[in-house]
């Protein structure tokens, strides 16, 4: 077999010039972005590109990129030029563009409202090398038990006014990342009706951000909402995980030799038989950070550790039964309120007084439209860790993904006073720009960005009065930071005011 495959490539290079090329993907829904890949023989200086065989010249690149917008199946063809010589390859049907209605195999490019709403009726893939991006406002329908893989990369964007839907019409089986180490974003999105992990992470990079996850379910030991394996590049934060059901480990989140920082989230109302809110296994070692946890069902405990080391800071966890069950585990908890206390730090076990939480625990009561801010009286205001980052009014950092803004005093002159906006983009991947205005005779005014953990990872001295700095995601040692949620606070000797922003890598 080896004397035939190199006579074939003896062969092909005798010819001399020879046009041939391959393609990252040949089919899919519109927007389909297709990367080509000249593998012509010979020396060629030009070549010229014709994506859909209409006789126009699209591209002289080696490698180009081009997106298809139009449902229909193109011819391509490469003409390769060496000096006065040349030759032509020509693939006829090389590329179908499916219609959104009915998807299966193959996806990469763009999805867009602008197709109306994208129905998966098969396996999709994102392979290797391709990257599908989502647009806000686009409306994804799972059917016929079908998942989503992506092994390349995705991006999934919402925003306030438009999140990202994905549901069903009958049964799905989420979104799996399968050893993508790209960078994955799943932000604003919604996700119900999955009957796996709504998103399951195996060795891959992901930051979910900001999302809903309701009324997903699932008969393994994965976490219905989240599910998160051999895996270090993971956020999980701003969260609502709510009236997720698991008729095994976990209501909610899963994490199986796991690190992944949890933070801001609020999962409430899940149900599992062993543990309603988290469950971690074989060596997991979450930070737990600002997390509102209440009012789920678990047959044994609310967090399920085995071989598991959380570290759990300024978190509210309220819980009708043990808040841990552990083997050869340990928590460590701090400055948190946990149903009828806990040893560690700061830790209380008072009623935290939320606004408007659900009457009942489990997936019976709706956990997504109950309110879970603290009210004025709550005990866990400003109860936070001293040394967290403040919160967005400048106060004391409160337990609890939702802090209390506290009215400031009609007498103090600052009170209706912005002195620093929000950052701009937020979130963002490069840099950032946060603008500030000072009072008149402002000295020593300063910002300064802080993790979640309370730790200074940048500081900026202000010389003028008004201005904007930029940052990079590089902290004071010019080290890249890890992709998080991170406060800045503007400083000055009769003043202060914090904002919170999102990094991307």
């Amino acid at each position: 077999m080896g004397s035939v495959s190199a006579a074939l490539d003896a062969a092909i290079q005798s010819l001399g010039l020879y046009a041939n090329f391959t393609a990252n993907i040949t089919q899919g829904p519109p927007e389909l972005t297709v990367q080509f890949t000249s593998t012509s023989s010979g020396a060629p200086d030009t070549w010229e590109w014709d994506f859909n065989n209409d006789g126009t010249i699209d591209s002289y690149e080696e490698n180009p990129e081009w997106t298809y917008t139009t449902v229909g199946s193109y011819d391509v063809s490469l003409t390769i030029y060496e000096g006065a010589d040349s030759d032509e390859f020509l693939q006829e049907d090389f590329i179908t563009v499916i219609n959104p209605t009915n998807i299966s195999g193959q996806a990469a490019g763009t999805w867009s409202p602008t197709y109306g709403t994208y129905t998966i009726t098969g396996d999709v893939t994102v392979p290797v090398g391709a990257v599908l991006t989502i647009e806000p406002s686009t409306n994804i329908v799972v059917n016929n038990n079908s998942k989503i893989e992506v092994k390349g990369q995705i991006n999934a964007h919402g925003s306030e006014r438009g999140l990202i839907n994905f549901s069903t019409d009958d049964t799905w089986k989420g979104i799996k990342l399968i050893d993508s180490q790209e960078d994955n974003v799943i932000f604003l999105c919604y996700f119900t009706g999955s009957t796996e992990s709504a998103v399951d992470i195996d060795n891959s990079s992901v930051d979910i951000l900001n999302s809903t996850f309701y009324e997903n379910t699932n008969t393994s030991q994965k976490g219905p909402a989240i599910n998160v394996l051999d895996a270090s590049d993971v956020l999980i934060s701003g969260n609502i995980i709510a009236n997720n059901f698991s008729s095994i480990l976990s209501g909610g989140i899963v994490l199986d030799n796991a690190t992944v920082e949890i933070s801001h989230n609020i999962i409430v109302n899940n149900e599992a038989t062993f543990a309603g809110a988290i469950g971690m296994k074989n060596g997991s070692d979450a930070s737990l950070i600002n997390n509102t946890i209440a009012n789920n069902t678990g047959g044994y405990a609310c967090i399920y550790l085995i071989s598991s080391y959380p570290n759990v800071l300024n978190t509210i966890i309220i819980h009708d039964g043990l808040i841990f069950t552990t083997f050869s585990s340990n928590p460590i908890v701090n400055y948190s309120c946990i149903s009828g206390g806990y040893s560690g730090t700061g830790n209380i076990g008072d009623d935290p007084q939320f606004v408007n939480p659900t009457a009942g625990d489990g997936n019976a009561y709706n956990g997504l439209t109950a309110d879970w801010n603290l009210q004025e009286t709550s005990p866990c205001i400003d109860a936070g860790d001293p040394s967290s980052p403040p919160d967005p009014d400048g106060t004391i950092a409160d337990m609890g993904a939702l802090y209390y803004h506290q009215v400031v005093s009609t007498d103090d002159p600052h009170n209706n006073m912005i002195y620093i906006r929000q950052n701009a983009p937020n979130p963002f991947k490069s840099s950032t720009s946060i603008s500030y205005s000072l009072p008149k005779n402002s000295e020593n005014a300063v910002i300064t960005i802080y993790n979640v953990k309370g730790d200074v990872v940048k500081e900026f001295t202000l010389d003028d009065t008004e201005g904007e700095i930029v940052w990079n995601g590089f902290d004071q040692n010019n080290k890249a930071v890890t992709s998080g949620v991170y406060f800045y606070r503007l400083q000055g000797n009769s003043f202060s005011q914090t904002r919170s922003m999102v990094f991307l890598k």
